[in-house]
């Protein structure tokens, strides 16, 4: 057998260990590349050896080249109607970002499990912590941007038939 001969099928293997059905298979893209049954493991595992760096740059293109269809992947799942999905791709992208959780402070507050009142106590603490908001909700009543805003916060009570009224 020639040295071209054998070259050829060296480029060969390469190609198929890298790239196809045979990705990541030393035999099966040994004998793709034409070796015989007998020889195709012993000399996958030798080829792999040998070209080691050539398939690991060839690898990094790959990933390189696909990497901007996995950014918009995880842009779109980010958009999910899942929450455990756009939590968990957040997370993902917030780590490859190299943001661990020593440095992020989640904090998931479920507002559909608190009462009204226990709603209304707390947007009412959250205005007195904004000195800067009653301007705005002036403003917002002067320009008859939700004037029932800026009356304050609203009060709910029941009426006698026990449906519960805004009251401003």
């Amino acid at each position: 057998m020639s040295r071209k001969a054998d070259i050829e099928k060296e480029g060969k293997f390469l190609d198929y260990f890298c790239g196809g059905e045979t990705a990541g298979k030393p035999s099966a893209s040994a004998h793709k590349a034409g070796y015989s049954e007998k020889t195709s493991a012993q000399m996958g595992y030798y080829l792999r050896k040998k070209f080691e760096k050539e398939i690991r740059k060839r690898n990094e293109e790959n990933i390189g080249s696909s990497s901007s269809t996995a950014i918009s992947v995880l842009q779109k799942l980010l958009y999910s109607e899942q929450d455990s999905i756009r939590l968990n791709t957040a997370k993902l992208i917030l780590e490859l970002s190299n943001y661990h959780s020593q440095t992020i402070n989640l904090n998931v507050d479920d507002t559909k499990s608190k009462t009204d009142d226990e709603l209304i106590f707390e947007l009412q603490e959250l205005i007195k912590t904004m000195p800067n908001l009653q301007p705005k909700l002036q403003f917002a009543k002067d320009k008859n941007i939700a004037p029932d805003l800026s009356d304050g916060v609203p009060v709910i009570e029941e009426d006698d038939e026990q449906d519960k009224i805004v009251k401003h």
